[in-house]
């Protein structure tokens, strides 16, 4: 979170994080078509995202007008320290797992993966507000939402179903994060 007085700004730094391909930027090209929002993309040949995506909305707090800045990470294993560079100064983070069975192992290694790679950037994963969306929801192997809560959501965290190239479940994920971000910034202006 950065704050800068003189301008009213809170600057809060929001990660979609997750496995290849789980619909990371599928999340932030819908959410930025919704909201009007312009996004940046480095693409590589393969048209998968090579080192992140990043937009921004603003919302009003009091008098002050807190700006989401929204990332996502590679999910390849050799951008690993790209990875941790996108995650610093993170204040919150949609974890986006692919609902479909057989991912559900990586899944929940990058669930895992998470919470190193907050440590190894300094943050708490008990401090940091993580929601989870189980995407690809309308795929014929895509597991039920009780099996996904049991075997990856061990913290019970607020989770959503999504079908993200639909769009559905888009909005209602980020809307949980940005209440959860906004209600703790809340408290902190008073």
């Amino acid at each position: 979170m950065i704050v800068d007085v003189a301008k009213k700004v809170i600057r809060l730094k929001v990660v979609y994080y997750g496995p290849t391909l789980s619909g990371k930027t599928t999340n932030l090209e819908k959410l930025s078509a919704l909201n009007g929002l312009k996004l940046m993309k480095i693409d590589t040949k393969g048209d998968r995202t090579l080192v992140f995506d990043f937009s921004t909305k603003t919302v009003q707090v009091g008098n002050m007008t807190a700006s989401f800045a929204l990332y996502t990470i590679p999910g390849q294993e050799i951008y690993k320290d790209i990875r941790l560079t996108v995650l610093r100064g993170v204040d919150g983070v949609v974890f986006v797992a692919d609902a479909q069975e057989h991912r559900l192992n990586e899944n929940i290694e990058f669930f895992n993966l998470l919470k190193e790679d907050l440590t190894k950037v300094g943050k708490r994963y008990e401090e940091v507000p993580v929601v989870i969306q189980y995407n690809k929801m309308d795929l014929p192997n895509a597991l039920p939402f009780e099996v996904l809560e049991e075997k990856i959501n061990k913290d019970k965290l607020p989770s959503v179903c999504a079908i993200a190239i639909k769009g559905e479940g888009v909005a209602e994920t980020f809307s949980l994060l940005e209440g959860f971000l906004l209600s703790k910034l809340k408290r902190m202006i008073g």
